[in-house]
């Protein structure tokens, strides 16, 4: 009898070799159906796996959260954040000049050391590039550049208009960029895990103050913060825990950054999704909770609400034009508008830049 010719049962039913089968077709056999009666259960073993395995990660060497969601540093954040001392400012630390620019578009270039450290060392040595223009001293306004679309803009068009406006600028680099990026940073910097993206978020905000300190040590007496996407979330929460800065402009702050990582947005799910992987996030609700210490609508409204703005983007899908609604319900603000979408932001930049520079000069009055 040839193989071909035999009729296999199924795989529920009796598994015995028919009685006119050779011992070397016999085994064959066997193997056939060992190999049938695993696959009719593996779904339950997958299954079983499954639940399994975070588990069996949490407990292993490194633990679950060692390269995503940072269960140390999130820790840290959020016992600090529930005593009332995550936004206890330290005394700011000295600013050593490393390169002095020369020409229209050159900064000075300082470096000092973050006063709040990171889990990720290179991101602990900050720096900060200061744009001036004459040797009066001007009003200031510090500008937390966002990690997408509009990060270059300040550099050019943006920049300018501040400039010829009568300010002067400083733009502290975020944790994840340039001098500041780790090994393990990915995708925009900020974003190599849900644990980084948060510290980056509260080591900002620290580096901000001490640059306003460090200013009002060189003559300015007006300090502004302004900052775009999640810089404009920094500018956000400086307004809701320091009276240090004479105006906060927030640009394309949400209540709730957490949100940003939450269908149904697809530009940010599609940016942040690998980061999400790393975490290891299943519920909405624990991704939000995380988020919890830099959320505005979590914070306290500034008490100088006529010295902030809020400026949304009425067709944006990053974050929608109703985020922006609920922290100006928040802050007891009217928010302002322009007509356009995420990636058309730079060729609003100088319509912005004169948002900014109104809210500065008025607040320097």
């Amino acid at each position: 009898m040839r193989a071909r010719e035999l009729s296999l049962p199924t795989p529920g039913a009796g598994l015995a070799p028919p009685p006119t089968m050779g011992p070397i077709l016999e085994q064959g056999y066997r193997t056939t159906a060992g190999a049938m009666r695993v696959a009719t259960r593996w779904p339950r073993l997958r299954i079983a796996v499954g639940r399994l395995v975070p588990w069996r990660l949490r407990l292993s060497r490194g633990g679950y959260f060692r390269d995503g969601i940072d269960r140390s540093v999130c820790r840290a954040i959020h016992r600090a954040a529930a005593r009332g001392t995550l936004y206890s400012f330290a005394p700011p630390p000295p600013l050593t000049l490393v390169a002095h620019g020369q020409g229209q578009w050159a900064a000075d270039e300082y470096r000092f050391r973050s006063p709040f450290v990171s889990h990720i060392a290179e991101r602990n040595q900050a720096y900060v590039r200061h744009f001036r223009c004459g040797a009066r001293r001007r009003p200031l306004v510090i500008v937390n550049p966002g990690p997408t679309a509009f990060a270059a803009v300040p550099e050019r068009h943006f920049l300018g208009c501040l400039l010829a406006a009568g300010l002067d600028v400083a733009i502290p680099i975020a944790p994840g960029f340039r001098q500041r990026c780790g090994a393990g940073d990915h995708r925009g910097g900020w974003a190599a895990t849900v644990g980084a993206a948060l510290s980056a978020m509260v080591q900002l905000v620290h580096d901000n103050v001490a640059v306003e300190a460090w200013a009002r040590g060189c003559g300015y007496r007006t300090v502004a913060v302004s900052g775009i996407e999640l810089g404009g979330t920094v500018a956000a929460v400086l307004a809701a825990t320091t009276a240090r800065f004479d105006a906060a402009i927030a640009v394309l702050a949400g209540a709730h950054p957490g949100r940003l990582w939450l269908p149904p947005r697809v530009p940010g799910r599609a940016v942040n999704r690998r980061a999400l992987e790393r975490a290891g996030l299943r519920h909405a609700r624990t991704l939000v909770r995380l988020f919890d210490p830099v959320a505005p609508v979590r914070l306290p409204p500034p008490r100088l609400r006529e010295r902030c703005a809020l400026v949304g983007l009425r067709f944006d899908t990053l974050v929608p034009a109703g985020d922006v609604r609920d922290l100006a319900v928040h802050w007891r603000v009217a928010p302002l508008w322009l007509g356009c979408s995420h990636d058309e932001l730079p060729r609003r930049a100088g319509e912005l830049a004169a948002i900014i520079t109104r809210v500065t000069l008025q607040a320097a009055a």
